[in-house]
């Protein structure tokens, strides 16, 4: 399972294609970074990994627990705003095979990390911010 947190900025790249993208929507280089940062400074132990085809992933752990949480952003393709748009935010918590067949530890909208990542955002005037399980 995957909990999904949606929010609209402008603050982040939406509209210039980087020569080193995967492909033309691999948004979120300066998001993750900007994410992790503000996660770390409020007790949460964040790092970026990678760009993804669809975006960019970063790993977490906070309270003994670790997840995977993903970004991805979409432009509104305003004109005016070029970068403004409805960002992803992706988090899966880290479960054993076993804790996957016996479908345990899943991740819902209740995880202390939600409401870790859902405060940034709102503190930083994200807008619409909205957790979808």
């Amino acid at each position: 399972m995957i909990i999904d947190i949606t929010c609209k900025t402008d603050r982040f790249n939406l509209s210039v294609v980087g020569s080193d993208f995967i492909n033309d929507c691999c948004f979120g280089e300066d998001f993750s970074k900007w994410l992790v940062s503000t996660l770390s400074e409020s007790g949460v132990d964040a790092d970026v990994i990678c760009m993804e085809d669809f975006g960019w992933a970063n790993q977490v752990g906070y309270q003994n627990v670790s997840y995977l949480m993903c970004v991805s952003g979409n432009s509104d393709e305003d004109p005016s705003r070029p970068n403004y748009g409805e960002w992803h935010v992706m988090l899966e918590r880290s479960r054993t095979l076993t804790q996957k067949l016996l479908g345990k530890n899943k991740i819902s909208a209740n995880d202390p990390i939600v409401g870790k990542v859902t405060g940034v955002l709102r503190a930083a005037g994200f807008a619409d911010v909205t957790v979808e399980p």
